[in-house]
């Protein structure tokens, strides 16, 4: 196996997923997991997945012919998990350090959306780099204690999303600044800013969602 590829993960999901050249060159040197209706977006990247997984109760007889070459693996309907949470289960068992969730954000259930994004923060509590992305915004979790430097390009627009309080969050070299703020939970204050190659946020304590509009 290429060695990029080992410990690095990409994961289909359900949801939307915008086939930009952003989210191609994010997913590309990955090993590649769908998880049931997920494999639909396999063409559309260029991608070859390693394994299909989840019950196949949102895959139709198309995707089944299409992709009947990739390893299968069935799970009852009624279940303890989703497809999406089996799918990633079985990356971590494969060596997992690094994920992305594609199709993670958008699509008809809100409520999945939601899992994925608070998955994606118990997962970097775990130690795995993880983002979440539909091609067209990126979410990555933000956690106390730690800070990134996230953006390739500048005039890119970015909110954070508190899942609980914040405490001392900084942000530097941005439109907006803040400087050790405590921010409440459900607050605006860091909705729609706008960042460049040289901004850095920081966290005391805290989790929280970085969103990224990847797509001007």
């Amino acid at each position: 196996m290429n060695a990029q590829k080992e410990n690095r993960f990409a994961i289909l999901l359900d949801g939307e997923a915008e086939p930009s050249e952003a989210l191609k060159t994010i997913v590309s040197c990955r090993q590649v997991i769908a998880a049931d209706g997920g494999i639909r977006h396999a063409q559309a990247l260029g991608l070859q997945p390693d394994l299909w997984i989840g019950d196949f109760d949102s895959s139709d007889s198309a995707l089944a012919v299409r992709f009947k070459h990739i390893e299968r693996k069935e799970f009852p309907f009624e279940k303890a998990a989703s497809d999406g949470e089996l799918a990633i289960f079985e990356a971590i068992e494969r060596g997992a350090t690094d994920i992305v969730l594609v199709g993670a954000l958008g699509g008809k259930r809100s409520d999945h959306v939601l899992f994925h994004v608070t998955k994606a923060i118990s997962l970097a509590q775990e130690g795995i780099a993880v983002v979440a992305t539909d091609g067209r915004q990126m979410a990555s979790p933000l956690l106390g204690g730690t800070s990134l430097k996230p953006f390739e390009q500048d005039d890119t627009t970015f909110s954070i999303v508190g899942f609980s309080a914040l405490e001392g969050l900084t942000i530097n070299e941005a439109k907006w600044p803040l400087n050790a703020v405590n921010v409440p939970l459900g607050s605006t204050l860091t909705l729609s800013n706008v960042g460049n190659r040289n901004t850095k946020i920081q966290l005391v304590k805290g989790e929280a969602i970085l969103f990224t509009q990847l797509e001007r």
